[in-house]
This record gives C-alpha cells, structure tokens and sequence, in this order.
C-alpha cells in the first residue's frame, strides 16, 4: 500500500508483519511516514515482533534491495535491528523458528543471514540448516550473534563460511555495518571464482586442436579412476602417436602441422561417445579416455579411429598429406589392484609396440613388450581382436587391413 506525503522525500520502507496462520501484511513505518526524522529508536508497536523489513524505491540508479534473512531462533527483541536494515535499503526476512527460517530459505535464497542461534553447536539443527543453504560456487555469508566469549570460540569452530561474529547487546550500527561487509567480501568472492573459472576453462582446452588438455585429462582421469574403482566397472584408456609428425613439420609449414593436429582431433571427436574424454597430450601425441569399456571394445574403437585416420588426406596451403596414427591400449577391469598410473604407463608401452612392429597400427597391451616388467607389472589377457581373425599373433596385421 503506497502512502502519500505532501513533501518529496522517497517512500517510507514497506515493513510486512507475518505469522504462521495468516498471509503477510503490508504496512508503512508511522515514524516515516509522519516526516519525522529517522532514527534507531526501538519501534514501539508490538504488532512489529514478527515484521520482515522491505524497502522499495523508484529510484532508478538503486540497485535491487538484497536480501537478509534474521534467524531470531532465541527470539530476543531484534525490532530496532530489523527496522534499521530496512531502512538501510535491506530486504529483511525474519524468521523466529528454525521451521520458518527454513521454508523462507527455501522459497528465497538470502544473501546474507544474520543468526541468533537457539543452541550453537557443531551437529545442531542450526548449524544444518545453514549448511544447507550453502552452495561451492556461491556461498552465504554468515553473522552469528553470541552471548558470550565461550560462545564465540565455539562459533569459531563452525564450519560456516565467511563466519562473522557480534556480541550481544549488539548495536544495530553495528550490525549493519558487518552485513555491509559481509555482501561485499561476497562481491569480490564471487568475482574471483569467476575469474577463475575462465582461467580454468583455458587451461582445460588445448587451443590448437580444441580437445581436453592434457593437465585437466589427468584430473578427469583421476575421478574416471576412483569411480571405475567404486563400482567395478572396467576403464581403458588410448595413447595414440601421429606417426611421422616430425617429417611433416619439417617438410612443410606450422601451419600446416597445426592443420594436422585439427583433422586428427576431429577424428577423435568423431569416433567416440559423449561419455569418452578426448585430449592431447602435447606436441603430435594424444589421449582417449573410455569409461565402461572393456578391452575388446577399446580395441575396436582404437581400430576405428585408425582406420579413420587412415582414409583421410589433410590439405593446406600447396601441402597434402596422407597421415597414420599407432595407438596403444590398455585396460583396468575394475577389480584387481592397481593405479591410473600404471594404466598410462602400459598403454605407453603399447603404443611403443605399435611404432616398433611398422607404425599405423594398434597395440593391447600384454606384459610382453620391450621394456616390460615381468615381476612389477603383471600382463594382460591379450585379447585384440582383428578384422578377420579373433587370435593375436601381434598388431602387425591389426592396422593392415579392415
């Protein structure tokens, strides 16, 4: 309800009086709106005990009123601090119990919350509550209002973020003062995750061929591991090596070379699942990551994207090339012991077979390459399938023909 006053100052703040059985109940601070002057004086109506503050102006350089939910849990007469938020251009959402605290962060996520806790405690219901609102990306300020110095040092163990701490009596200057603190450290949080968001997403591209990046693959390779780990389920993973890349660069120009890596990058992209994870791992060397897939199927995606490579011809500039790949391939059946370090080593060393036995091919991994450990690295089942025969005498006929 608008209230009009014969002189031009801004409209009062818009006060709301609320109970659990009745809908809330807009009304004008008398104080205001008789043109007195405004100060910090208790408000004298009793009918303002359950009041949510809102101040609303037509101003059109005011930014959007933010939002400060008050959990008076231990119901102390919080009426002058409420009143001056409010007029301090706060949106304020009083809630006196931990059920319509609650519903009132549910229906609104505030943007900073002023406690004054019933029971503080590490396990408490309070301290849930607040958790639960939290968010990694966007977490809320928080201003615990104690009795005592015992009560802040428990406060302080807390696991709250952005944990600010008043002690009562507190003065509503004060208050205010920390909420306007708090709102702002959150800004500047807020603009530092941003950043680093963007620095993240370009540290986890590669430029040249717009795949994972090989510091962000180990991260996912990591995760990929412990999750195949958990619940059992086989990993396999692909190295695979542009055969010959360094006579392409030298006989050619960057560009062209760069040109190489896009097309062989795209071959990637378009031979695995949405669930895969593609990367390059720098210069002419590559990685796919397949979650689920066991070493039959990682053989044949392997084949695959060979034997894609293979058909292709990469053209730029006055330069046209044929280009191979060899891949390597091994597999975690998600059961024995081992680690994601060992899964890169092996596929390494399969992809050395590869380039060993002629180049343009691909390699399971069987314990029996040069350089293999018998007794450190136990070998694989070797079973690499070919196009037309289901025995393995060696990756030299697995690339040959499809």
């Amino acid at each position: 309800m608008k209230v009009q006053t014969a002189t031009d100052d801004p409209p009062a703040p818009i006060l709301s009086h609320t109970t659990s059985n009745s809908r809330p109940v807009t009304f004008v601070d008398p104080v205001i709106a008789s043109g007195a002057r405004p100060t910090l004086d208790p408000v004298s109506s009793t009918d303002n005990q359950r009041m949510l503050g809102r101040h609303q102006t037509n101003t059109p350089s005011q930014p959007t009123s933010q939002v400060v939910l008050v959990m008076n849990h231990n119901q102390d007469p919080l009426d002058e601090l409420v009143t001056a938020l409010a007029r301090n251009g706060f949106e304020v959402r009083l809630g006196d119990s931990l059920a319509q605290s609650y519903r009132i962060a549910s229906e609104d996520r505030p943007d900073v919350v002023l406690l004054n806790p019933l029971v503080l405690c590490e396990d408490g219901v309070e301290t849930e509550l607040l958790e639960r609102i939290q968010t990694a990306d966007d977490p809320i300020p928080v201003i615990l209002l104690v009795d005592d110095l015992a009560a802040l040092a428990d406060a302080r163990n807390l696991q709250v973020p952005f944990r600010d701490f008043v002690l009562k009596p507190c003065s509503s200057a004060e208050c205010v003062h920390r909420v306007e603190l708090a709102l702002q450290t959150r800004t500047r949080i807020r603009g530092l995750q941003t950043r680093a968001r963007q620095l993240e997403s370009q540290v986890s591209v590669d430029f040249k061929t717009g795949l994972t990046s090989e510091l962000y693959m180990k991260k996912i390779m990591g995760l990929e591991w412990k999750r195949a780990q958990r619940h059992q389920n086989p990993l396999s993973l692909l190295l695979i090596d542009v055969d010959n890349f360094k006579d392409v660069n030298d006989t050619t120009e960057y560009a062209f070379g760069d040109e190489v890596l896009h097309r062989v990058a795209d071959a990637l992209k378009g031979n695995i699942r949405e669930t895969d994870f593609a990367a390059r791992f720098g210069g002419d060397e590559f990685c796919v990551l397949l979650p689920q897939t066991s070493p039959a199927e990682a053989v044949q995606t392997a084949l695959r994207i060979r034997q894609r490579i293979f058909d292709m011809t990469v053209r730029g500039g006055n330069f046209e090339r044929q280009v191979t790949v060899s891949i390597g391939v091994d597999s975690y059946d998600g059961r024995k012991a081992s680690s994601v370090d060992h899964l890169r080593r092996h596929a390494n060393r399969a992809l050395h077979e590869a380039k060993r036995r002629g180049k343009n091919q691909v390699w399971l991994y069987s314990g029996t390459e040069m350089g293999s450990a018998s007794n450190a690295d136990q070998p694989n089942k070797n079973i690499t399938t070919q196009p037309s025969a289901d025995t393995n005498p060696g990756t030299s006929e697995l690339a040959a023909e499809e």
